[in-house]
């Protein structure tokens, strides 16, 4: 009987060891053997660890063997060793069977522990926080307890699968071992572990839907374009591991089926968005599938995908959706019920249409929001809260309103804003104005085109600079104060204005900036090169402004102060700065003498400013221009003219910068025979040795040296009707006559800014 059962022993220690050699199993197949005993093991520890065996151990290894022996797993790694050589003086030591099996255990558990702290410091702490409320755990503290949280609860995942992987072992015994009261009630031990294991599978399951949907969210949040494939291809894999491994719990939820319209509503296009209705469809008519109903999250998804496409024909489907939506909290289940985020998304697609009637569905959109959430407070208050209007509505219908570009569309966008200011002292609606809401009604009056927009504009911000307060749902007020954005909106409607005294108005505003900037240290009204730019605008364009080129380069050197004074990157002058200075210099030859020749001296300083590099500037093709474009208006015709236009010209074809402006006004400059010698001495002689005329030279036809750093907007050629040759007049005898063309003596040329077509 005793060798009998020492050749059972062998036979069922080298058993296991045949069958994973021989058998890898694709899914998880339960091994029914009988459990070697450990008193007919031949393998006995001949010595005690010590403590330098257990210091070469990992800490993993070590809480496995404490494990084992139910030992207390807190502490460092030298309390750990200290507690194993405890127990080890305390009790026998015991033969181990399965030493090689632990230590490799221990190092495919330390293994996976490194890979999964290098998964969970890569993620962010919101998804973070995700996977320890799917597990059921404590979402506080900072990353690291959040990483060390989650590694704690894999290694105890890892041991019960390790636990549940040695019950799955159990040796057959005899009969008279089966009367053993330790090997009874086989059936209720078989039950337990089939337990087990489908929670085992579950868990596991949840992860890899976890980390697959975690993978797509985060390039959905870099605007990855690859995020729409990889959404796919999670649904995909998905439902091919559920068909293998026959698990439903495998199939996509409602989580993944959000996040794959998400990565549609991301797409921009109306082809995305289309397919991500497709999905819809789908769910929809798959009804034996229960855990992927669409949702409100779905079909939100796609109504922003909608919008995002800016169509008319996109808005129309947006809005069929959200009615879809209202139809099946009618009629249907009621398990999907529109949001006011679903209503916040319909209105701004209608709003990205940009027309007047875009505008007027998007409020009566707003309308029927409010309807329904009057009447969701008399019979639903839980969903009246899902439903309760807030500030995003307004300002997406009052945006519709700005990007109309109707005559009505400052009024209608005030009226709102004065519709707000009343909800405000409502409880029940959580609706009161701020500073975006006030922005965007100036850029309403802005874009209207009504003949006051400008004044109207600057209304609502004086309203807004007296710091409005409303009072908060939850107590307290709100205190509304304006922003840049509010002032250069305004600023630049002043500079498109054609009223007398526009510049004038633009250029207090920038005061005013200036001095709220300077005196309050935590002022959110800082110009930038934009406020700058545009009231360098309005000066040079302005017909009533006396010495407008002075007033321009003094309005640039506040900016090089304020630039100087803190260093910051918004204030820093760029190229167009010092071209509309240019620009301004060049268009006051209206004036008298003595105003054309500070034009003169600004220019010409403005252009060396410009030629020394200054903030890494250098002149391009528009400053050479505009510089000629002031000799030819500011300076008398002579020798002093042809001489410095001369010099402007061949340093530009050194530079590469002969644009189509820079070839109109240097012909201006220089009679017709001048302008073709200096083309030759420049490097370009074949027209002059081709007999051409001056007005005859194109821009195409010169060395491509002469235009090699233009940009491509301003190699159009830019020649006047004088120089132009004239339309087909008659028709003799079947055949066309030209008319030779006039040229026009150079000489002092006054023009209004809208001639050149190239002001900045």
């Amino acid at each position: 009987m005793v060798a009998f059962t020492s050749r059972l022993g062998i036979l069922l220690v080298t058993l296991p060891i045949s069958l994973s050699s021989s058998f890898v199993p694709t899914r998880r197949t339960n091994v029914v053997v009988e459990r070697p005993n450990p008193i007919f093991s031949t393998k006995t520890d001949n010595a005690i660890q010590t403590d330098a065996d257990l210091s070469q151990m990992t800490v993993v290894a070590l809480k496995d063997r404490l494990r084992q022996l139910n030992l207390p797993l807190s502490g460092r790694k030298d309390d750990l060793v200290k507690r194993l050589l405890d127990n080890s003086d305390q009790q026998p030591p015991q033969p181990d069977t399965h030493e090689p099996k632990q230590e490799e255990a221990a190092r495919s558990s330390e293994k996976k522990e490194d890979d999964d702290s290098t998964i969970y410091n890569n993620l962010t702490v919101p998804a973070l926080k995700e996977r320890l409320r799917e597990l059921g755990l404590s979402v506080g503290g900072r990353k690291a307890d959040l990483i060390e949280r989650l590694l704690e609860s894999n290694d105890n995942t890892h041991t019960e699968h390790e636990a549940e992987k040695e019950d799955e072992i159990e040796i057959e015994a005899s009969d008279d071992d089966l009367t053993h009261p330790d090997l009874s009630s086989d059936d209720d031990d078989e039950n337990s572990n089939d337990t087990d294991r489908s929670e085992s599978s579950t868990r596991r399951a949840k992860r890899k839907k976890f980390w697959k949907t975690q993978e797509v969210r985060e390039l959905i949040k870099q605007n990855d374009q690859s995020a729409i494939m990889k959404a796919e291809e999670m649904i995909t894999q998905l439902e091919r591991l559920a068909a293998e491994t026959g698990d439903d719990e495998y199939l996509p939820g409602p989580i993944q089926y959000t996040t794959l319209i998400e990565a549609y509503s991301h797409g921009g296009t109306v082809d995305a968005a289309q397919r991500a209705e497709k999905v819809i469809n789908r769910l929809l008519s798959s009804v034996d599938s229960k855990d992927a109903n669409p949702t409100t999250q779905m079909l939100n998804a796609i109504i922003g995908a909608y919008a995002s496409t800016g169509t008319e024909p996109a808005a129309e489907q947006a809005t069929a959706i959200l009615e879809k939506m209202e139809y099946i909290k009618d009629f249907g289940d009621g398990t999907v019920k529109p949001s006011v985020h679903s209503f916040a998304m319909t209105i701004n697609a209608w709003s990205n249409v940009g027309s007047e009637t875009a505008a007027h569905n998007a409020e009566e959109i707003l309308k029927r929001l409010l309807e329904d959430y009057d009447e969701a407070l008399e019979q639903d208050t839980e969903y009246a809260k899902e439903l309760k209007p807030n500030n995003v509505v307004f300002n997406s219908v009052i945006d519709a309103w700005a990007r109309s570009g109707s005559n009505s569309a400052g009024e209608k966008a005030e009226s709102i804003l004065l519709r707000m200011e009343g909800l405000s002292k409502i409880k029940i609606y959580d609706v009161r104005p701020d500073t975006i809401t006030f922005n965007t009604c100036i850029k309403a009056w802005c874009n209207s085109g009504h003949p006051d927009a400008p004044l109207k504009a600057e209304g609502l911000l004086r309203k807004l600079e007296t710091n409005p307060q409303y009072p908060k749902q939850r107590g307290g007020m709100l205190i509304v104060r304006p922003n840049r954005l509010s002032f250069n909106t305004v600023i630049n409607s002043w500079a498109k204005s054609r009223k007398p005294k526009s510049a004038v108005y633009a250029e207090n505003l920038l005061i005013r900036m200036i001095k709220s900037y300077q005196s309050d240290p935590f002022s959110t009204v800082k110009p930038d090169v934009i406020t700058f730019s545009s009231v360098l605008n309005a000066l040079a364009k302005s017909k009533a402004t006396g010495f407008k080129a002075e007033k321009c380069k003094s309005v640039l050197n506040s900016m090089i102060t304020l630039y100087e004074d803190d260093g910051s990157s918004d204030t820093k002058p760029n190229v167009i700065c010092y071209n509309t200075v240019l620009n301004a210099c060049a268009f006051s030859a209206r004036g008298g003498p003595d105003e054309r020749r500070k034009a003169l001296s600004v220019a010409v300083e403005t252009f060396n400013e410009l030629r020394r590099g200054q903030f890494g500037l250098s002149p391009d093709a528009v400053s050479y221009g505009n510089m000629l474009k002031c000799c030819a208006n500011l300076m008398p015709p002579g020798s002093y003219r042809t001489k410095m236009a001369s010099q402007l010209f061949t340093s530009c074809c050194n530079d590469g910068l002969v644009g189509g402006m820079c070839l109109d006004e240097i012909r201006r400059c220089l009679p017709p025979r001048e302008f073709m010698q200096l083309l030759a001495k420049c490097g370009c002689n074949k027209p002059l040795n081709q007999g051409r005329m001056a007005h005859s030279v194109q821009l195409s036809q010169l060395p491509r040296a002469f235009t090699k750093n233009v940009k491509a907007g301003d190699l159009k050629d830019r020649q006047r009707d004088s120089y132009a040759p004239k339309k087909t007049k008659n028709i003799v005898r079947g055949r066309k006559q030209k008319e030779h063309p006039v040229l026009r003596r150079p000489g002092l040329l006054i023009e209004q800014s809208w001639m050149s077509g190239k002001d900045v």
